[in-house]
C-alpha cells in the first residue's frame, strides 16, 4: 500500500517562531531517507513555503496557497492551479480602487513562481516581503491576467483599508478572503485572496491520482485544515488545534511546540 503523509505548516509543523525545530527537521530527513512519502499542504505562498522547507528534501509535490497550486519541487513546475474566476477578478480590482490599496499577485502564467507581481506596494507590504526575502516583479495587474490570478496578498500597518476591502469582497462566494493580523510581525494587517475552488481537499484528490497513493494521513491545526482532514484516510490534530478540527480528527497528538507531528512520524522510523 502506497502511503502519503501531509502536514500543514503554521501552528502544526512549525513552532511559535515559524520555524522547523532541529528535532523535527532530523525526523523528516530520516523519514524521507527511508522512502516514506512526505509533503506539506499550506496556505503560504511558494516563496515563503520554499524558504521554510529548503533543508527538507520533500519527495512529493507540495500544496500551496490552500490548494491554489500544486508544485513539483524536483521538476520546478506547477502541476495544477486554480485561478480566481473572471467576475471575482474584476471585483478585486474594483475593491482595490475603492480602498486605494494595491497588493502583490501570483499568476498561473508564472508556473515557476519567479516572484510577486507588484506595482505600488504600501510601505508595510514592501517591508513584509523584504523581511521574508520574497522576490518582486515590477508590473501592472491588468485585465490581461483575468484568468491567471492564483493569489493576492495585501499588507498594511493599519486595518482600515484592508477591512474596507474585505467587507467589499466577503460576500463573493467565488473567492476566499482571509483578513487577519500577522502574528509574526508588529503592526501588520494582511488580506489574502484565493479562489473558493482552491481547497486542500481538491489538492489531496489530485495527489492521490498523480502519485497513485492508496492511503493519505494528514496533520493540521486550523479552519483551512478541515478540507485536508476530509480528504484524508487518517487525520491528526495537534493539541493546540481548534476544537472544530479536533472534533473531526482521528485523534489528537502533541502540540506544535512539542514537535507533535515529528513525534508521531518518528514511530514510523526503522
Amino acid at each position: 500500500m502506497k502511503k502519503l503523509y501531509v502536514t500543514d505548516l503554521d501552528g502544526t509543523l512549525l513552532n511559535q517562531s515559524a520555524c522547523i525545530s532541529p528535532y523535527s527537521e532530523q525526523v523528516l530527513k530520516d523519514l524521507i531517507e527511508q522512502g516514506i512519502h512526505f509533503t506539506i499542504a499550506t496556505g503560504r505562498s511558494p516563496f515563503s513555503a520554499f524558504s521554510i522547507m529548503q533543508n527538507i528534501p520533500l519527495n512529493a509535490p507540495v500544496i500551496l496557497m490552500n490548494g491554489a497550486a500544486i508544485y513539483d519541487l524536483k521538476g520546478q513546475k506547477c502541476l495544477s492551479s486554480v485561478p480566481v474566476c473572471t467576475s471575482s477578478f474584476h471585483n478585486i480590482l474594483a475593491a482595490e480602487n475603492k480602498a486605494d490599496i494595491k497588493g502583490g499577485y501570483i499568476l498561473s502564467a508564472d508556473d515557476t513562481f519567479k516572484g510577486f507581481i507588484c506595482t505600488t506596494p504600501t510601505q508595510k507590504f514592501y517591508t513584509y516581503l523584504n523581511s521574508y526575502d520574497f522576490p518582486l516583479i515590477s508590473s501592472n495587474l491588468s485585465c490581461q491576467e483575468e484568468n491567471s490570478l492564483l493569489y493576492a496578498l495585501y499588507a498594511d500597518s493599519a486595518n482600515t483599508r484592508l477591512e474596507l476591502m474585505y467587507n467589499l469582497l466577503k460576500h463573493d462566494s467565488n473567492i476566499i478572503c482571509d483578513f487577519y493580523k500577522d502574528v509574526y510581525q508588529q503592526n501588520c494587517w494582511c488580506l489574502e485572496i484565493t479562489s473558493s475552488q482552491a481547497t486542500k481537499y481538491s489538492a489531496i484528490q489530485f495527489l492521490r491520482t498523480y502519485g497513485s497513493y492508496d492511503y493519505v494521513t494528514g496533520f493540521g491545526d486550523s479552519w483551512n485544515d478541515i478540507s485536508l482532514f476530509q480528504a484524508c484516510d487518517e487525520s491528526y490534530a495537534v493539541a493546540n488545534a481548534s476544537s472544530k478540527l479536533k472534533a473531526i480528527a482521528t485523534a489528537t497528538i502533541k502540540s506544535n511546540i512539542e514537535d507533535g507531528v515529528a513525534d508521531f512520524l518518528s514511530k514510523l522510523l526503522k
